[in-house]
């Protein structure tokens, strides 16, 4: 069924049943929605979900004009600007934590005693409707829920699917089914994924991550370690089976409590183990041992341990599920990654483009390393992400992208953060120097003016963060 037919059978069907029946029992009367911030990722999975159930849907972000463009010709009424008036023309209002408590628009909806939700919370009411897989952790939550939405259309069409990156095989990052089962990206940046009820919850890793510490700033922290590990507990205590990587260090411990639990990784005692596990410059391939099944024979086109263990992820969530994983491993194979992570994006006189959104120092290592595995050059152009992390962990940060055989660090991307002094792009530079890579400070034009006159055959150019670093990549190959 296409997204059209999908909208004109939410259309028809009204809102008395399923997502509209949920919110009409906590607020009335629901025919309309309004989402303050709509151009995040999954606001706007979300704000599409809404769409093709019945809604009558609206939002606005004064910083993503294409994806407003793109929600308008779907049907979704956006505004390029924030506006208090806004706060009449819906039933409940929709915001995610990036957007502020004092924003004009919710004050304006408060005053007008309209509901308001935070983006969680709306998720939360899908996972009410639909047996959740849900999967969380610091890094590789898009690529494994990615991965478990492939190998779950795979055995059930009927599935449906809510993402945080864009996945090609459902042309988004959001699929609409009529079936029982919901693959679902949980950010843990958000508190309130500790309030998250699943079938199936999927915990991959826990690192620093989303720390307040000693800075103010925490609409998008937690405010210390403990308290992310806590809300991780309280997440996991919540769904019904949990499936964690016995790998990570300290993460059985912690969720030891959980009564039925499901481990994955490389070391022997886990319930699937990986085994025999062969790495290439662009894919690989491994043997998972699974419990009283017959071991599957994996390959993957993506490279990575890192990947092994998110397919392993992927496919003991699926079985976990009561599905057998073996009938959607040509399925998997065919998965070649999400929008932003480890992205190709092509050449530039012999060099390879390429783009990822790894900002955190291990998942910045992680990408390096595989790009110097290729044997080329690499050069990494890396833009720091959010003020309150490169604060935090700037010296681990510069410590990965020494990894490089040279760096190019941009300047912060604030993501709505306020400036904290004595935080620079120029500590992270001098850091990578002392540590013997060669490394500069530029903007985003001299960074490409820079790179379309030095690049040569047989260099790897990634362009590294959650920001739009990405432009870079996209410029230098003529997109």
């Amino acid at each position: 069924m296409t997204g059209r037919e999908q909208e004109q059978e939410g259309l028809e069907r009204g809102l008395g049943t399923g997502l509209g029946k949920g919110l009409e029992q906590r607020f009335g009367q629901v025919s309309s929605l309004h989402f303050v911030g709509i151009g995040g990722v999954s606001m706007q999975a979300l704000a599409r979900w809404c769409r093709l159930e019945g809604f009558e849907v609206s939002g606005c972000d004064a910083g993503a004009s294409t994806a407003l463009e793109q929600l308008a010709s779907e049907g979704v009424k956006t505004d390029g600007t924030h506006d208090p008036k806004h706060a009449q023309c819906a039933d409940v209002f929709i915001h995610s934590m990036a957007v502020p408590y004092d924003h004009p628009e919710l004050q304006a909806a408060r005053a007008a005693g309209k509901p308001i939700l935070k983006r969680i919370e709306l998720l939360g009411e899908l996972f009410k409707l639909r047996d959740a897989l849900a999967v969380t952790g610091t890094h590789g939550k898009s690529t494994t829920s990615a991965m478990l939405t492939t190998l779950l259309l795979a055995v059930d069409p009927t599935s449906s699917a809510q993402l945080g990156a864009e996945l090609p095989l459902i042309g988004g990052t959001m699929h609409h089914g009529e079936g029982r089962w919901l693959a679902a990206e949980v950010d843990e940046s958000d508190p309130g994924f500790a309030d998250l009820s699943s079938k199936i919850g999927v915990v991959l890793n826990i690192e620093d991550d989303h720390i307040a510490g000693e800075y103010d700033e925490r609409r998008n922290y937690h405010a210390s370690l403990e308290d992310l590990q806590r809300a991780t507990q309280r997440f996991a205590m919540a769904c019904e089976t949990l499936v964690l990587c016995a790998d990570w260090p300290g993460l059985e411990e912690l969720l030891a409590q959980h009564p039925k639990r499901v481990t994955y990784g490389l070391q022997p005692g886990c319930d699937y183990r990986v085994t025999d596990l062969v790495l290439r410059p662009a894919s690989s391939s491994f043997t998972l041992e699974r419990p009283e099944r017959e071991p599957l024979k994996v390959r993957l086109s993506v490279p990575g341990v890192h990947n092994a263990l998110n397919a392993s992820a992927a496919i003991s969530s699926l079985e976990s599920a009561g599905f057998d994983a073996e009938p959607a491993l040509a399925a998997l194979e065919s998965f070649t990654g999400v929008g932003r992570r480890w992205q190709v994006w092509g050449e530039l006189d012999g060099a390879l483009i390429i783009d990822d959104y790894a900002h955190h120092p291990t998942e910045v290592r992680a990408m390096l390393e595989i790009a110097k595995a290729t044997g080329r050059r690499v050069r990494a152009v890396l833009q720091p992400h959010r003020w309150v992390r490169t604060a935090r962990h700037w010296p681990a940060l510069a410590q990965a992208a020494a990894l490089a055989d040279e760096v190019l660090v941009l300047d912060i991307y604030a993501a709505g953060e306020k400036a904290i002094d004595g935080v620079s792009p120029a500590l992270i530079v001098d850091r990578i120097v002392e540590l013997g890579t060669a490394a500069a400070q530029h903007d985003s034009k001299s960074a490409l003016d820079y790179l379309r006159g030095s690049t040569a055959p047989g260099d790897l150019v990634i362009t590294l963060g959650a920001g739009d670093v990405w432009r870079i990549a996209a410029a230098l190959v003529g997109d």
